[in-house]
């Protein structure tokens, strides 16, 4: 048994070409596959020692890759079963590398399907690929250094793959994500869940086999629960969970592949068709669908009250001044819940602007700590953002918009109230205008209000419960007598429905729309409920 292991171990040993590089002291195995693929780079597998546990696909010669591609992207690959190998995908992997692309894959490489028993990966390996690839970017010596474009990354994955993806969809690294033979459905897999659609915000497209696709339905699912980023399903009725990744150059699902990240990361804007256009004459015997291309969303950051806050806007087609309508979200909240209304905001001819507070979340991209949250920093934050869309040329003016939820729209309701002679609408989505109420019955004196409170696993500094303590909520909101549309639920847990009733009746012009049997925070239905009561009121303002 010992003989055998031994002359196993020298067989592959003799598969295995070694580059060594002697003032680095590097040596790393290389793969030879499919004769380097089919674009003009001749690519190989290489296992670099400064990053164990992955591979990476790459042109053999990168100076003279990158001398022709300016850069070469990079993406991240995951594959199926969460497996550390890429065995399976190795095909498709190397021609896209051929084609000027970096791939750095999860697993070891493996030189034959048999040579070492299958392991698992962890969604975290994402993080750790990217982090190593920035920093080879900046290493001396490196033959990544200067020949790889760090600010041009996606990631994408194959089943359980996918679902690594997902769990990373908040990285802000991530330029586009590429969902596989994979959805989430209503189930939680790989540190992902239906939550995590949540947080992405940037392009996305899916690939499925058809209805034999184990992964087809969730898809679905993933499909029409995503709004605010543009996403794309493109589905082969007659490829089942497999794909045709075993075929070389990884067949029609790794030629779709590469369309895709050729037009997110390189631009190529004439694959834009077969995306947002759904033109399957380039794909014959694929479905595919699309949706939020119609407008020209994108990350947008706006300078505020000293911090850099992080949005995305989404800006309707067609020539002329348009409105403006900035979302504010909710306690711990971010930006993804203002992204449900885009659409219908686009269409109003209205400019979408939804953004993370500073200090608001912990999933905040503007600033997390929690501690340091404010309603008043937050309602500064909101009135700076409004100066900026004020200075730009292409805004109208005469169409200012705050739309905010729970917290938010008690700090829109309380930017209002300064910008009265701003503002031309305000939406209030179950506005927490309890707030002061809720606290000052929780801490009867100053004294009672420790250095830290621990909300919902949320830790929140004792500043925020001081400057609410004293507010007068109504007599400042209804400073503001523009047209005020509140929308609230008839079973909300937290913030009692007295509270709109009460500001209705205060506001000179306000409506009250009653969701029956909706809680704090909507489901979808409800969320379509929403939508339509802000339509109908900003169509009425017209």
């Amino acid at each position: 048994m010992k003989i055998k292991t031994v002359l196993l171990s020298m067989a592959l040993l003799m598969s295995m070409p070694l580059l060594c590089s002697g003032s680095e002291n590097e040596c790393r195995k290389v793969k030879q596959i499919d004769n380097g693929g089919s674009g003009m780079f001749r690519a190989v597998a290489v296992s670099e020692e400064s990053l164990p546990g992955f591979v990476v696909y790459r042109p053999e010669d990168m100076l003279r890759a990158s001398a022709r591609e300016n850069k070469l992207p990079i993406l991240i690959w995951c594959n199926g079963a969460c497996s550390d190998t890429s065995i399976d995908y190795e095909r498709m992997l190397v021609d896209l590398a051929s084609h000027g692309y970096v791939v750095i894959a999860l697993g070891d490489i493996k030189f034959t399907p048999d040579e070492r028993v299958v392991a698992h990966t962890t969604q975290e390996m994402v993080r750790k690929a990217i982090d190593w690839i920035k920093g080879e970017s900046a290493r001396d010596n490196s033959p990544y250094k200067g020949n790889v474009d760090t600010e041009r990354i996606a990631a994408a994955g194959h089943s359980c793959g996918g679902a690594q993806v997902l769990a990373n969809a908040s990285d802000s690294d991530l330029k586009t994500c590429l969902i596989l033979n994979a959805g989430m459905g209503d189930m939680e897999m790989a540190g992902a869940s239906r939550e995590s659609l949540c947080h992405l915000t940037v392009p996305v497209l899916y690939m499925t086999g058809g209805p034999e696709d184990v992964a087809y339905s969730n898809a679905l699912l993933d499909y029409d629960r995503i709004s605010g980023v543009p996403v794309t399903h493109a589905d082969l009725a007659t490829a089942g969970h497999g794909g045709t990744y075993h075929e070389q150059g990884g067949g029609d699902f790794g030629r779709m592949v590469r369309d895709w990240l050729d037009w997110q990361l390189k631009g190529k804007e004439s694959n834009k068709r077969i995306f947002a256009q759904n033109d399957t004459m380039t794909y014959p015997g694929w479905t595919i669908r699309s949706k939020g291309y119609g407008n020209n969303v994108r990350e947008y950051i706006i300078p505020a009250e000293g911090k850099n806050v992080y949005g995305i806007e989404a800006t309707p087609e067609g020539e002329g001044k348009k409105g403006v309508a900035i979302i504010s979200h909710g306690f711990n909240g971010n930006h993804y819940f203002g992204r449900d209304y885009f659409d219908t905001l686009n269409s109003l001819g209205y400019i979408a602007y939804t953004f993370d507070f500073p200090c608001g979340s912990v999933w905040s991209r503007s600033d997390n700590n929690t501690v340091n949250m404010s309603v008043i920093d937050e309602k500064n934050t909101l009135k700076s953002i409004v100066g900026h869309y004020l200075e730009r040329p292409d805004v109208d003016k005469e169409r200012i918009v705050l739309i905010g939820e729970s917290q938010g729209g008690l700090v829109s309701a309380l930017a209002a109230g300064e910008l009265q002679d701003t503002v031309s609408s305000l939406v209030l989505i179950y506005p927490a205008l309890c707030i002061p109420d809720d606290w000052n019955n929780r801490y009867k004196t100053e004294a009672d209000i420790p250095e830290v409170t621990d909300m919902w696993k949320v830790p929140i500094g004792r500043r925020y419960f001081l400057e609410v303590r004293g507010l007068d909520v109504y007599g400042l909101i209804t400073r503001y007598q523009g047209p005020v549309q509140i929308i609230h639920g008839s079973k909300d847990p937290i913030v009692p429905l007295r509270y709109s009733e009460d500001a209705m009746k205060r506001y000179r012009d306000a409506h009250l729309g009653v969701i029956p049997g909706a809680g704090h925070g909507f489901n979808p239905k409800e969320r379509e409920v929403s939508t339509t009561f802000v339509k109908e009121f900003l169509e009425s303002q017209k």
